[in-house]
């Protein structure tokens, strides 16, 4: 069974719709930037533990690398995910904004649209929010990366026990 509505009733509910759509996309943008900010957050800590550390065994540089590249792929199908979301709720919205007749010329103001026209394309660009993120994802893994293959080491000689013991004594 199809609920007759009248004009005012579709407007009302294009209305709705399209507020909820505008904070959904909010939240998803907020989501995967306070992500990105989160592992931000570790990769430093990592780095730190890297610079700060003398010297790693082969296995503990692959088993860092192995965790980074995980890290890496998590972070990139979550934030993938979100924005596959984020252009299919974006889509809703382009099609509720053309309902309302925001993109059309003169409806609401006289001789151009309500909109700009690069609000009514869901094209991706190089330099979305999500493609930023990918891309700075990208560099903290490989700054990761390139660290824990190329960690510091110990400028200043060990000193060994018996050695110590000598100075100590004399």
């Amino acid at each position: 069974m199809m609920i007759s509505l009248n004009d005012d009733q579709k407007v009302q509910a294009l209305l709705v719709e399209l507020q909820e759509r505008y904070n959904a996309s909010h939240k998803m943008r907020d989501r995967s930037t306070q992500f990105t900010l989160w592992l931000s957050g570790m990769a430093i800590g990592l780095a730190w533990l890297l610079i700060c550390r003398t010297e790693f065994l082969l296995t503990q540089r692959i088993a860092l690398t192995l965790l980074i590249a995980a890290l890496f792929v998590g972070a990139l199908v979550f934030i993938l995910g979100l924005r596959k979301g984020f252009q299919n709720n974006r889509e809703a919205i382009i099609r509720s904004e053309r309902a309302l007749g925001m993109h059309a010329p003169g409806v609401y103001l006289k001789g151009t649209t309500l909109l700009p026209a690069a609000y009514n394309k869901t094209s991706v660009r190089w330099g979305d929010h999500f493609c930023t993120l990918c891309i700075w994802l990208v560099v903290v893994a490989l700054s990761l990366v390139i660290l824990t293959w190329t960690c510091p080491k110990s400028t200043t000689p060990a000193i060994s026990p018996a050695k110590l013991q000598q100075t100590k004594g004399e």
